[in-house]
């Protein structure tokens, strides 16, 4: 591998924005070089060093802004897990899980109760007033999975 066919790439992508040099003193200054080009055997180590580098700073940089990132969102996630477990957090969200749906239970079964002493004492009326709910519910749901 020749190390300045390298070097003269690396910076002709850093510089590409504005080239300090036409195309003739690009081949005046290689063909100069050309008689003290150096062909070091070293099996391919360079190349596979060269491939590994990032090619530019904004690589670099954007490598760098991903690492710290991540390292700030595991940060972030192991602390909440410690707070979590310090503040017995499970257990907080089980009590208002349950203590919602007792709530709702209750609430669910007042209303039906009022709505049954406001129809009347009628066993039919209940029965038909069950089926009817039991029918609009089936629909309702036949209509959402028709949906999807």
């Amino acid at each position: 591998m020749v190390m300045t066919d390298n070097k003269t790439n690396i910076n002709n992508e850093m510089n590409s924005e504005q080239p300090l040099l036409n195309i003739n003193d690009e081949k005046l200054l290689e063909l100069f070089f050309a008689d003290s080009r150096m062909d070091i055997p070293d099996d391919g180590f360079s190349d596979r060093v060269m491939a590994a580098l990032p090619s530019s700073e904004m690589e670099r940089e954007a490598a760098k802004h991903s690492r710290l990132e991540h390292l700030w969102t595991a940060a972030c996630v192991a602390m909440g897990i410690v707070a979590a477990i310090v503040c017995q957090g499970w257990e907080q969200i089980q009590a208002f899980l349950y203590t919602m749906k007792i709530d709702l239970l209750l609430s669910g079964s007042h209303a039906l109760t009022q709505s049954i002493n406001a129809i009347g004492q009628s066993h039919n009326l209940i029965m038909l007033l069950a089926g009817a709910l039991v029918l609009l519910t089936v629909w309702g749901y036949n209509e959402v999975a028709d949906a999807r």
